[in-house]
């Protein structure tokens, strides 16, 4: 999920010396590690949750999985707003059109290579001639349409262009500095009417207007975080915690209800009922994981792993669901027990295979066209200073 699902912005020196005294906050890599497990478990359990049997024993498994992990997307727009406003509350000292290049590049490279490939692989595999591929690949492209996770891309490039606007309000206008989490409420809730009413946007998922509250509560965390010391020993927020489980159990058994029985209730009451729980769960998940990774720091092993995991999540974003095509393929099959177990293995190898391939592009100066990051830069300079002090 670009670059910001990845690192934290790099700020040119001369654009603000301030920012280079900011404090690093080290563990949103660690939520972004468990933002990606919980991308690569909803398309794990996708088709179980699409194809099988309601009356299935392991049905509900499947299912609880993929609506709690249904919190992905909006961590990954809440951290881009966190991190952009945590660096630039002051708005950005320097040239905007290099603050646009910078981080439209790390997203538009990927994006465009990836949208190739997955539409040619896919026009392969469905026998599909060079000129209606060509022509649904470039209907599809300002959409993400080449494959059903690229419609993020679309998402986090509107909101890139909206942030100026969002920081001038915050600098300008003080109730909104002082109430982000109120006016981005009040915000979304006036789309979801105007959108009911009258707009009637039926696929609103690549609309950034559909995600305008996540980026008001990153904007609330980053001014938060400011005044947290490094050495604050971070403590179990037992209030969090409950508001977090009480809205995620509320969100899954409202689309436990609407799976089981899709008219329930009536409308409208049933799309306000959706529209609340909704946003509720995922905006409590994102506070609660902000407060949840500060207590991980202190557990080295899993912090090494969801690092990692969070330094390659753009890479595993774009390359895992191609090895999901291949392991469905080619391997899963209709067994009653075997089905499960692959089902699984197949998440695991689509996980390890892309982590791997995402670590290795990042060695290379390809890193930065495919997966938005190289260490190569970086890794020959410091090659060449050593060789200097020899």
């Amino acid at each position: 999920m670009a670059r910001q699902m990845l690192q934290y912005e790099n700020v040119p020196m001369e654009a603000n010396k301030v920012l280079a005294q900011k404090q690093r906050i080290t563990y949103l890599d660690l939520l972004r590690g468990i933002a990606i497990l919980a991308v690569v478990t909803i398309h794990v359990t996708s088709y179980p949750v699409a194809f099988l049997s309601m009356d299935s024993t392991v049905y509900p498994l499947y299912f609880i999985k993929n609506a709690a992990s249904q919190f992905a997307v909006p961590a990954f727009l809440f951290l881009s707003s966190l991190v952009l406003f945590y660096r630039y509350d002051g708005g950005v000292q320097g040239n905007w059109l290099l603050f646009y290049w910078k981080r439209l590049k790390r997203i538009l490279l990927p994006y465009l290579f990836w949208s190739v490939y997955y539409s040619t692989y896919l026009s392969y595999i469905q026998h599909i001639s060079f000129s209606d591929g060509l022509r649904k690949f470039l209907k599809g492209l300002p959409l993400g349409g080449s494959y059903d996770h690229l419609y993020f891309m679309i998402i986090i490039a509107q909101f890139y262009v909206l942030f100026p606007l969002l920081s001038l309000l915050f600098q300008k206008i003080g109730q909104v500095r002082r109430h982000p989490i109120l006016v981005g409420a009040l915000l979304q809730i006036a789309f979801y009417l105007l959108n009911y009413y009258v707009l009637h946007m039926h696929k609103t998922g690549t609309f950034v207007m559909t995600y305008v509250v996540y980026f008001f509560l990153g904007a609330y965390m980053a001014e938060r975080l400011k005044g947290v010391s490094s050495d604050e020993k971070p403590k179990w927020n037992y209030r969090w915690t409950a508001l977090f489980l009480g809205s995620a159990i509320l969100f899954i058994v409202q689309k436990w209800l609407q799976l089981a029985n899709p008219h329930w209730i009536r409308q409208p009451f049933l799309s306000n009922i959706n529209f609340i729980t909704d946003y509720a769960y995922c905006s409590m998940a994102c506070v609660f994981l902000v407060l949840f990774v500060r207590v991980l720091e202190g557990k080295p092993r899993l912090q090494k792993v969801l690092f990692s995991l969070g330094s390659c999540a753009f890479g595993i974003y774009f390359i895992h669901p191609y090895f999901l095509i291949l392991w469905r393929h080619f391997v899963m099959t209709s067994g009653p027990i075997a089905y499960h177990l692959l089902t699984w293995a197949g998440g695991a190898a689509a996980l390890a295979a892309s982590w791997l391939i995402t670590w290795l592009l990042m060695l290379t100066p390809l890193g930065v066209y495919l997966v938005g990051e190289s260490k190569w830069k970086t890794r020959n300079k410091r090659g060449a200073s050593q060789s200097g002090t020899m």
